[in-house]
């Protein structure tokens, strides 16, 4: 279904819907583009199709969406990818799927270490590692 020159008085331009709908608002500016979407109480994702490399990545940083398509649909092929919604299209405290959902099901270690010398001198240096996974918790 396309919904074509959708405007705020729609209720399709107001409320968050899934498809496949494609809802188009049409607009003169990637300025106005941008701040209609962020001026939105949702942001689950948004998509920008341009050959513009300066618009595409003034898109990826400035847009409030969580999840960000350039050239493609929003991309969450894989659970490694986060399911990242942002205001209120997203609801809890973690995401589940992606580096959140990872993290929420691990245990990670942090080691900081220094090294004496065989005459009890310390090193020079002190080393922090971080960051790897070393195990799952038990389920118990």
């Amino acid at each position: 279904t396309i919904f074509d020159k959708v405007t705020e008085e729609m209720s399709v331009g107001r409320e968050e819907i899934f498809g496949p709908v494609l809802c188009v608002k049409r607009v003169d500016s990637f300025e106005e583009g941008l701040k209609i979407m962020n001026d939105s109480r949702f942001a689950n994702g948004s998509v920008i199709y341009t050959q513009n490399g300066y618009y595409a990545r003034q898109f990826a940083k400035l847009t409030d969406g969580g999840m960000v398509g350039v050239n493609v649909g929003i991309p969450v092929p894989l659970g490694i990818f986060g399911f990242t919604g942002h205001k209120q299209s997203f609801f809890g405290d973690l995401h589940v799927m992606g580096k959140d959902g990872f993290t929420f099901y691990t245990e990670t270690k942090v080691v900081t270490q220094t090294w004496f010398t065989e005459d009890g001198d310390v090193s020079s240096a002190v080393d922090t590692w971080d960051g790897t996974i070393t195990s799952m918790p038990d389920k118990d």
